[in-house]
């Protein structure tokens, strides 16, 4: 029945409350929007790998791209468990998401703008490297990982190669390519019968021989054999054309799921371009534009000019003393290319890409002291590919259109990086020269022998080398007299170079020297000079501090003078023993950012806690100040200011290079090397005698602590 006074009709049901989880739930989704807003907004933000709902990924941007990332072990190729920091730089830069798949890779969902990817892995060095987003797709990306202890498996199968005297050892690791899974079981087969089976951590190895014939002869093209892999549900490959050498070689090798045999050719460079009609590195009109306008910017910068005072100036200076000169700590390459077009990118250390890519240039049976030669060129030319990179997802492409690069690894190319490592050529004494080289650079072609001669000007003729014309002028190099052109002729000429080793005896600095200024004897384009070669001051140096017992005159902090900008009081200049270049101990100097500024580092570590009396007086006349300094950090600067008699004159800056020790000195009497900074300076050093103020240290911000090891601060007159 009816309540009175009730309209009729149907009853009205009593409102019901929303259940308790849906309430948590819309908070849980406001507080997860909230903290993708907040950390959007943030700018320059490191990202960790939690990801938020899919929800909310898809109201990202549409202009937003994501970036694949996948991290491995770049001795074993495996996939590591890896940390990976984003940072945003610039105001457009926003890092939207970072998320981890199933397989272990990375994607990082980004706005359009700049980014430096920062990726460590426990027991591996860490990396950093840069990339851009814009409206193209970027390209999936492999990081490899240097380990932080060396392995000494490559060089242990080296001695076992050497020890059969015609023995090739060749070993690897399989993959799948899509999880990065270690393949055990597969079938390995070599074209001279051997064969073997991959164990569960997907690694193989077996050995081949050499032919008699080839075996000791150095101006011979190595005899190659086919390697053939197979597993069950995977498509098969067949490695053709591996050179056969005297040592022991490592591969890296992914197999993709499917039927089948897909056939790689594996031929080194040299072999190829013997086979075919067209010139020994093909590239498409387009690739061959930019390669000459790379090598007619570097001509128009830096080319020497005998009527041009300054320029001859310089090129004394660098052959009187090696410049120190940055190298990068990290280079993208462009892996699967045509010409220089590539679909895929590798980063790698930047010595870690000198030791695998060149075997693919040079010949790794060929005399040590012509791969370390080799290295050198190498390392300079990629050198110059990171400052002037191909386009803004790599730096340079893995094809011959750039400089061949594979991940495999040779053990004599690898040791030959190692012994000339940071060393590279420069021309204006700031930065890596562009390093051109080809296969035979011998000013006239030989009709008869079928390799490609590319060189516009052979006016130089037979014996020499040069290619006037295009700024390189003519060297006498009777080791390639009667030999054919094979190659544009331009900078160093690779079998020359073993010729000058095997044949003649010369040592890997000889050969560049010759090839790169005609062993100080610079003209045009043949006027680039090694730097970061550990130079040192020679006789006569007088030590100032050599901190064997204490800090020596290095006893303030290194936040104690009002010009350091930009790093925090937790920073510090101690005694260390642990680490030096000569003697026992150096002066470790540890470098922390400041979070509460955003300013470059400048730092002035004061000799005598800043007051004149407390050093040592320096004789202008003749007088070089220099000392020793290691560090493992990229990006670093030097400079020296000095109590002048007018106020205090400041160096110009000079590059710390990465790993290694490095002599750095500045000449008290040449006014090109000094800046007015503090006083009535004026740019020069008028004192007859004056007194070290202060080492300035210099780097663009970072959040990351930085050491320096400063050692064996001394005069030289």
């Amino acid at each position: 029945m009816s309540e009175p006074n009730d309209s009729p009709g149907p009853k009205r049901r009593p409102p019901r409350r929303a259940p308790t989880w849906l309430a948590i739930l819309a908070l849980l989704i406001a507080g997860v929007v909230f903290a993708q807003w907040l950390r959007s907004a943030r700018g320059n933000t490191s990202i960790g790998i939690a990801a938020p709902p899919a929800a909310v990924r898809l109201a990202a941007d549409a202009g937003d791209r994501n970036l694949p990332i996948r991290v491995r072990d770049s001795v074993s190729g495996r996939v590591l468990d890896s940390n990976l920091t984003v940072h945003a730089r610039g105001v457009s830069a926003r890092v939207q998401d970072l998320r981890t798949t199933a397989s272990g890779e990375r994607i990082a969902t980004l706005a359009p703008g700049e980014y430096e990817l920062v990726i460590g892995a426990a027991g591996f060095q860490s990396l950093t490297t840069r990339t851009r987003i814009d409206a193209a797709q970027p390209l999936p990306t492999t990081v490899w990982l240097t380990p932080a202890a060396p392995s000494d498996a490559l060089d242990l199968l080296a001695l076992k190669a050497a020890a059969c005297a015609r023995c090739a050892i060749v070993s690897g690791h399989l993959y799948d390519r899509a999880s990065g899974r270690p393949l055990a079981g597969a079938q390995v087969r070599s074209s001279q019968g051997a064969r073997t089976v991959s164990d569960r951590d997907g690694y193989f190895e077996l050995s081949a021989t050499l032919p008699r014939a080839l075996a000791n002869d150095s101006q011979a093209l190595p005899a190659t054999f086919d390697l053939s892999i197979e597993h069950a549900g995977y498509r098969g490959q067949r490695l053709s054309g591996l050179a056969l050498i005297n040592d022991s070689r490592h591969l890296i090798i992914d197999l993709d799921r499917g039927d089948g045999v897909v056939s790689i050719d594996r031929s080194h460079v040299q072999q190829r371009a013997r086979h075919r009609e067209d010139q020994q590195r093909p590239r498409s009109a387009e690739d061959a534009l930019r390669a000459q306008a790379d090598a007619s910017a570097s001509a128009d910068e830096v080319g020497l000019d005998p009527a041009r005072p300054q320029s001859v100036a310089l090129a004394q200076r660098l052959a009187a003393q090696a410049a120190s000169i940055a190298v990068p700590a990290s280079i993208r390459v462009g892996t699967n290319c045509s010409g220089r077009s590539c679909t895929a990118v590798s980063v790698y250390t930047f010595e870690d890409y000198v030791g695998r890519g060149l075997d693919e240039e040079w010949i790794a049976s060929w005399n040590p002291q012509s791969l370390a030669a080799g290295a050198v060129a190498y390392r300079s030319y990629a050198a110059y590919y990171v400052a002037h990179p191909v386009n803004s997802r790599y730096d340079i492409c893995s094809s011959t259109s750039c400089q061949a690069f594979n991940a495999d690894s040779v053990a004599a190319t690898v040791a030959a990086a190692a012994a000339t490592r940071g060393v590279l050529l420069t021309r204006d004494g700031q930065s890596a020269a562009f390093s051109e080289y080809s296969s035979e650079n011998n000013a006239w072609d030989d009709p008869g022998d079928g390799l490609s001669c590319v060189n516009n000007d052979l006016s130089c003729g037979n014996g020499n080398n040069g290619s006037p014309r295009n700024g390189w002028p003519c060297l006498s190099d009777e080791v390639g007299r009667g030999r054919g052109c094979f190659g544009h002729g331009r900078g160093m000429s690779q079998w020359g170079t073993q010729r000058w080793a095997a044949n003649n005896g010369r040592d890997w600095r000889w050969i560049a020297n010759h090839y790169f200024n005609a062993n100080n004897r610079p003209g045009g384009q043949r006027n680039a000079f090694l730097a970061n070669d550990g130079g040192s001051p020679g006789g006569g140096a007088v030590l100032l501090d050599d901190f064997e017992g204490s800090v020596g005159r290095f006893a303030s902090a290194p936040t104690l003078s009002g010009s350091t900008a930009g790093i925090s009081t937790a920073s510090l200049a101690q005694h260390d023993c642990a680490t030096r270049k000569n003697g026992a101990c150096s002066l470790r100097v540890l470098l922390k950012d400041d979070p509460a500024v955003a300013t470059a580092w400048s730092v002035r570590l004061l000799s005598g806690g800043g007051t004149p009396a407390n050093n040592v007086e320096l004789i202008r006349a003749g007088g070089k100040v220099g000392f020793w300094i290691y560090t493992g950090a990229s990006g670093l600067r030097a400079s020296l200011s000095i109590d002048d008699s007018d106020g205090t004159e400041r160096a110009i800056e000079r590059a710390i290079p990465t790993g290694q020790w490095t002599y750095l000195e500045w000449s008290l009497d040449d006014a090109a090397q000094w800046n007015a900074w503090a006083g009535a300076s004026n740019g020069q050093i008028d004192g007859a005698g004056v007194r070290l103020d202060a080492v300035w240290f210099l780097r663009e911000q970072t959040s990351f602590d930085v050491n320096l090891y400063l050692d064996d601060v001394q005069i030289a007159h």
